[in-house]
């Protein structure tokens, strides 16, 4: 079987999540992995990262000149997972980044969906550089996650804690004199 040629390195940094699928009470330890034309890369879990992970991990996968059948080379396969110690790991949500674009201009940054066959299960925010084997592309476009936000998990929303004071006060009762006969 003859080798293929490579058209580049794709770099991709698997950065955070959001909105994870939970299917317990209990926080998990998720993970994330990446799989391109057969090649399969995972974050470490993170413990506790329950539905808002943070990885910032980067892996670099060979690029093809052959598209392959059905443009399987041209197809990230990202998906999330809970690490389960004791038994097999289950699937939190899978989502597929067509790549062709980010050969051409060089450069994707956005959240990818996740789902599974129940439906939308969260979202993963992916950095993806190419770098191709001859002249790199013109000029970059800015991300479109502020710098500040990068690693940072978003804020919980608690209705408990959003509750309104509110203060009562009450006033003696005004005596009435009594009659005199």
């Amino acid at each position: 079987m003859s080798q293929s040629k490579e058209l580049g390195t794709l770099i991709v940094v698997i950065l955070k999540a959001r909105h994870l699928h939970q299917p317990s009470f209990y926080k998990q330890d998720p993970y994330a992995q990446a799989s391109l034309s057969g090649q399969t890369q995972r974050t470490k879990p993170e413990p506790k990262g329950g539905q808002h992970p943070v990885w910032d991990e980067e892996f670099r996968f060979p690029v093809l000149v052959d598209p392959g059948k059905d443009s399987v080379n041209r197809k990230l396969e990202v998906s999330c997972w809970k690490d389960e110690p004791r038994s097999e790991d289950k699937l939190l949500g899978k989502g597929i980044v067509d790549i062709e674009s980010t050969l051409k201009t060089g450069e994707f940054d956005d959240w990818v969906p996740l789902e599974t066959s129940g439906g939308a299960r969260g979202e993963l925010y992916l950095e993806m550089t190419f770098y191709a084997n001859g002249p790199p592309p013109l000029n970059r476009r800015p991300s479109k996650i502020k710098q500040s936000d990068r690693l940072t998990r978003p804020q919980s929303y608690n209705p408990r804690s959003a509750q309104c004071l509110i203060t009562i006060s009450f006033s003696p009762r005004p005596t009435v004199p009594e009659a005199q006969n």
